[in-house]
């Protein structure tokens, strides 16, 4: 499947993920997890060392169950400020992963990406979109909700797994 989807800001892009580009997607993992982990009071090491392994984790798992996942990263003008990871299938794309900086949350770049990730998958005929969100993470939760993603059941015991149909 050709590469589609285009925010309507001619600002902001994806595009494909470069093995150089391992170095951000480390520092953007490291950066959502420390504000997500912050308040547990780790010491500085040992929050390091506990998002290492998250990182590692969480890498080997998307690559074992999403071998085909197309990544891509989410560029403000030429700079990277986040990644999407999804998995598109024929009857449904799913959203394996999205994460911006925390310096650039709350700013429309998420709701410019998934307007253009419906667009793109319109446009493919393509019935719906899911994903899955942590229960620790109700602002994400409430984004989605705000989209038009419903809540289809629980996905394993720290996620729930969510649902957009689109009319095609």
């Amino acid at each position: 499947m050709p590469f589609d989807i285009v925010p309507s800001n001619p600002g902001l892009t994806l595009r494909p993920a470069s093995p150089t580009d391992e170095p951000f997607i480390r520092r953007l993992f490291r950066e959502v997890r420390s504000e997500q982990l912050g308040p547990a009071g780790l010491p500085g090491p040992i929050l390091d060392q506990v998002i290492a392994q998250q990182f590692r984790s969480q890498a080997a798992g998307y690559a074992a169950q999403f071998p085909d996942a197309v990544s891509l990263i989410v560029m403000q003008r030429a700079t990277a400020i986040g990644r999407l990871l999804l998995h598109r299938a024929n009857e449904h794309w799913h959203i394996i992963d999205i994460a911006l900086l925390p310096a650039d949350c709350d700013h429309g770049h998420g709701t410019e990406i998934f307007d253009a990730l419906e667009a793109s998958a319109l446009k493919r005929g393509i019935g719906a979109l899911t994903l899955s969100v942590l229960l620790t993470n109700p602002a994400a939760r409430r984004f989605y909700l705000r989209r038009g993603f419903v809540e289809i059941g629980e996905a394993g015991a720290a996620h729930i797994a969510m649902r957009k149909d689109l009319a095609v």
